[in-house]
């Protein structure tokens, strides 16, 4: 923790200093800077209350929405240490802008190493009951367990198999686009894995597994169904249900439920937008198991674990070697409050 303080301290150091002492450090220097304080480009941009379009044009005389790869390299020796940022900002860009998780989780925490022990609450309604107490007596208590349920990270990554051939006639801009869709895809990975959780478990094992609700009648959905779900989890479970996460095919079978259908064609059939069951909001997940709808409380579920944020090959980036370059993260989501969702399933014959 201590070594972590230092750490912030020398990067708030580093970026308050003045914009002319920022503006003089280029290139190499700037890069190894970046590297060792663990910062990206982008925040030095921020510090200098730039962005990477304008720093290109001031520092290179380049625009970045047209310039070939090949020619961004060539125009100054300093251009390709700031190379390897602009892909990574790039998949960014795309794991923000498509993914569902980063509405259905608690928070984001990094984490140091591949393995976490989750604080959690063992919740029990006889302990936890508010009750009068007299002088001296002892008080109710509900207790934050620690130590006992770890959750192991994986990496996770996909390669960018492209010759510098190929990749150096196209426009840095474009080249952006491509790598921005890359990003999203690696979000519909992440979502996948959050689904599987959410009605599984984490991988600290079977203690995490939801409470399952039976649907009336095996293989059938109704109106009933999705109610009955929604009670237990707000009054028995004593959390506010947010969403509601099906596969396509159970998000077709709720929006042609006759209780749904007229409010569904009121807006989802004009704008797209989908309905909200219940007040509670109705969201396709990528590859949520068939025949199960997962409602959840976004606030108390899970938390995403990240040990390693995304991380590009950067020497190769710099070299100019695209054949087999590789993004990679390490990271995973661990359920806090068990209780938390509950899963209504219509295959439970």
């Amino acid at each position: 923790m201590a070594y972590y303080n230092e750490k912030v301290k020398e990067r708030i150091a580093f970026l308050s200093q003045t914009a002319d002492r920022l503006q003089q450090i280029r290139g190499r220097v700037l890069y190894d800077s970046l590297e060792t304080l663990g910062l990206s480009h982008f925040q030095f941009f921020r510090a200098l209350g730039t962005n990477v379009e304008d720093y290109c044009a001031q520092e290179f005389g380049i625009d970045v929405h047209k310039i070939t790869v090949d020619r961004f390299f060539q125009t100054d020796p300093n251009t390709k240490w700031l190379f390897p940022d602009i892909v990574r900002e790039a998949v960014l860009a795309g794991l923000k802008r498509k993914p569902v998780y980063p509405e259905l989780i608690i928070r984001d925490e990094s984490i140091d190493g591949t393995a976490y022990d989750v604080p959690y609450v063992q919740e029990s309604a006889d302990e936890e009951e508010l009750r009068g107490v007299a002088e001296g007596a002892a008080i109710p208590e509900s207790a934050i367990t620690y130590g006992d349920r770890i959750v192991r990270l994986d990496k996770k990554g996909r390669g960018v198999l492209a010759s510098y051939e190929v990749i150096r006639r196209m426009s840095v801009d474009m080249l952006r686009v491509h790598l921005q869709r890359i990003g999203e895809r690696l979000g519909r990975s992440l979502d996948a894995r959050l689904a599987l959780i959410l009605v599984s478990g984490d991988s600290s094992g079977s203690g995490t597994a939801p409470v399952t609700v039976n649907t009336a009648t095996a293989g059938t959905w109704t109106y009933s169904d999705i109610v009955k779900g929604f009670m237990k989890l707000t009054l028995e479970h004593y959390f506010t249900p947010t969403h509601l996460l099906a596969n396509s095919d159970l998000c077709q079978t709720i929006l042609n439920l006759d209780e749904f259908k007229e409010a569904a064609l009121f807006d989802f059939a004009k704008t797209g937008n989908l309905p909200t069951p219940l007040g509670v909001r109705l969201t396709p997940m990528v590859d949520q198991p068939a025949n199960k709808l997962t409602i959840l409380d976004a606030g108390y579920a899970a938390q995403k674990l990240t040990e390693q944020d995304l991380l590009v090959e950067s020497d190769k980036l710099i070299n100019q070697q695209w054949d087999r370059t590789y993004l990679t993260v390490v990271t995973d989501f661990a359920i806090i409050y068990e209780k938390a969702r509950l899963v209504v399933q219509s295959d439970w014959t």
